[in-house]
């Protein structure tokens, strides 16, 4: 989930970085923009930003939740190892007293 929640803010700085350099044509009468040689109207750049917008703070949401639940794996890991260990001191010393 990491990985993903950093995917989309990458999608989402992209968008923002597309929808900056629109440009416009300076014609009141035709309001459109060209963006990557295409022109597009007032409100598929506001879709743009909305779709950027949505994606980031999915991303952002993503991120944040990957980030918890690796973090309480990582800790659940230590413990086992710490619990893996302490078993296998302990199991040489119960071996000899069960063969005496």
């Amino acid at each position: 989930m990491l990985i993903l929640g950093l995917v989309l803010i990458v999608v989402a700085a992209a968008l923002v970085v597309l929808g900056l350099f629109t440009t416009g044509n300076g014609d009141l009468d035709d309001p459109t923009a060209t963006l990557l040689g295409l022109p597009v109207g007032a409100t598929t750049i506001f879709v743009i930003g909305l779709v950027a917008g949505v994606l980031l703070l999915l991303g952002l949401w993503l991120t944040k939740w990957g980030g918890k639940l690796q973090a309480k794996n990582m800790k659940e890991k230590r413990h086992l190892r710490k619990l893996a260990q302490s078993l296998q001191e302990a199991a040489p010393e119960s071996k000899d007293d069960a063969t005496n």
